[in-house]
């Protein structure tokens, strides 16, 4: 076998050229190895679940309409001791909820204070038959008194529930005093009537 002097093939020289061989092979691995770590070898897997619900505020509205045909704001003449008249007014929930109602009555003028009024309310509507106010199912009284020019009459209307159907037929009776004194001939006065309403939140709406 024919040696050169610049590689000798002894058994020594080959083994040292062997384990370079291995040594760098092993540290060519190393870092093949780094590589496919560093570029994310490993898949990672992720779902997300969503759910959306609506939400609506709720709203809180009150309606009076005339009713029994006639006109609340209508003016009255020629009023004598002990006469007396009716207004009639359907109040109503127009909100988004069942909600409690108070009413007031206010008088302003030199009449106030003698002007007595009765509020009554009926399961069904007023009707007016041979001049007479008539209630054919339930009457509930809610306000009586005289109000004055500070103290207007507080009138408990109680829980309506919403719609038109839910009406509370209100019926308005005005008296005159009939003790009333002489001065007050020819006197003017007003009288005024409103409704309003409170809704109180702290439900648990959970379902819905």
């Amino acid at each position: 076998m024919t040696t050169d002097p610049q590689h000798p093939d002894t058994p020594a020289h080959c083994a040292r050229h062997g384990r370079r061989r291995r040594l760098a092979g092993a540290a060519t691995l190393a870092v093949a190895g780094a590589a496919l770590v560093g570029t994310g070898a490993f898949s990672s897997w992720g779902a997300t679940a969503s759910a959306t619900g609506g939400l609506t505020a709720g709203s809180v509205s009150v309606g009076m309409v005339d009713a029994n045909g006639g006109t609340f704001s209508t003016a009255v003449g020629n009023l004598l001791p002990a006469d007396y008249f009716y207004r009639y007014v359907d109040v109503t929930n127009s909100g988004s909820a069942a909600s409690t109602f108070t009413g007031t009555v206010t008088a302003t003028g030199a009449l106030a204070g003698s002007l007595q009024v009765d509020v009554t309310s009926c399961s069904v509507a007023w009707t007016t038959v041979s001049g007479a106010s008539t209630c054919s199912g339930t009457q509930t009284v809610l306000a009586s008194g005289t109000p004055t020019t500070g103290t207007p009459l507080t009138v408990a209307h109680g829980s309506i529930a919403t719609g038109a159907g839910n009406a509370q037929h209100v019926r308005y009776k005005v008296t005159f005093a009939s003790g009333a004194s002489t001065s007050l001939q020819g006197a003017t006065g007003s009288i005024a009537a409103s409704v309003s309403n409170t809704v109180v939140g702290g439900t648990d709406r959970t379902g819905g």
